[in-house]
């Protein structure tokens, strides 16, 4: 975490915010460790004296969410796991460890996001499904003023590169695992990452990932929840959501907030194929995909618009069927039909309804 960032964006607690409708700023409290302009360990307190919540900085990355202590207990495997081991060692603890389990889902997690997000940093250059679809995003959108720009569900990371590259400032890649955030700040800060491509099974090849001259600034990394931002109403300029809405608990508070911390006039990119599964989100906060004897037969997209609407996004503009082909393994690609879509912030006030 930059903490010129850090100053830029002014968090606030999200405690306060969402429980209690407090902006209260969140100040840096301890300075343990700072690597280059980075502040690499430490900790960040709510100033609401009632409140008082600590949040940590760990490798870099601040965890601000409501409820450090719950999300520090879920994320405590990923956050106390070392660095990346030799070929050779990942290759036997691969084998012993077998399929299935947290090491070797981690490990298809990173190759999966890693070897798509810079799929045209690396040795035997493809195109990048990020990239392409942020691309045809800003297309729609048309001109965009500056400002600071948050990529929600960044993962790790190449959607905030490609917002640095368009000129937006500062930039934050937000998303609450802590590997691939790792990852991604791996290459902001050193410049080459190696990493791990599923070719069958449990055997993976290691390649090296560069950073290009012309990549744009390096985003910052926050683990932060999008359904509840720790952010003042009109914080950003740009907001994108790529492949984010049918991946979170509560699609229609991420829409919700995308809107309030944008400020008018200010753009939203989102996309998403409608791949709904219960273990992300409850069948009832789905939008669409259930009750085929409604009004809008199950259609995902009708309440989609409907919904960003309401959140006072205006649709730009929309492409119904954006290409994404995602590389499985070596023998397996999964295709997406994705729904893009463009929205520009409109002019009323965003202030959070609070209940």
């Amino acid at each position: 975490m930059r903490e010129t960032v850090f100053e830029a964006l002014a968090p606030v607690c999200p405690r306060c915010l969402h429980g209690a409708e407090q902006r209260s700023p969140l100040v840096v409290a301890d300075r343990l460790e700072t690597r280059a302009d980075h502040l690499w360990h430490g900790t960040l307190h709510c100033s609401n004296p009632s409140c008082w919540l600590e949040f940590p900085v760990i490798d870099g990355i601040p965890i601000i969410v409501a409820d450090p202590a719950t999300a520090l207990a879920n994320a405590q495997s990923q956050l106390l796991r070392r660095d990346m081991l030799p070929a050779p060692i990942a290759g036997v603890l691969a084998d012993a460890l077998g399929a299935g389990g947290e090491y070797d889902l981690t490990r298809q997690h990173l190759s999966l996001y890693a070897g798509d997000h810079f799929a045209d940093w690396a040795p035997e250059p493809r195109p990048a499904n990020v990239v392409e679809t942020l691309s045809r995003g800003f297309d729609i959108l048309g001109e965009m003023p500056d400002g600071p720009a948050i990529d929600l569900g960044g993962s790790v990371g190449r959607g905030g590169w490609e917002l640095s590259r368009r000129g937006l400032a500062p930039v934050v890649v937000a998303d609450l695992n802590i590997p691939m955030m790792r990852l991604g700040q791996a290459l902001a800060l050193e410049g080459h990452i190696e990493i791990d491509l599923r070719r069958v099974g449990v055997v993976y090849d290691r390649v090296r990932i560069d950073l290009p001259e012309d990549a744009g600034a390096s985003p910052d990394f926050w683990a932060i929840d999008a359904m509840m931002l720790p952010f003042k109403e009109d914080a950003f300029s740009l907001a994108a959501a790529i492949n984010l809405v049918d991946c979170v608990a509560n699609p229609t508070a991420v829409l919700s907030e995308m809107a309030r911390t944008l400020a008018p006039g200010g753009g939203a990119i989102l996309s998403t194929p409608y791949d709904w599964a219960p273990n992300a989100t409850e069948i009832s906060l789905w939008l669409g995909g259930h009750s085929q004897r409604g009004p809008t037969a199950g259609a995902s997209e009708p309440i989609l618009k409907q919904t960003l609407l309401q959140a006072g996004l205006p649709i730009v503009g929309e492409v119904l069927d954006a290409p994404w082909r995602l590389r499985m393994h070596a023998r397996a690609v999964m295709e997406y039909s994705l729904h893009l879509l463009a929205c520009r912030r409109d002019g009323g006030s965003r202030e959070r309804p609070f209940s």
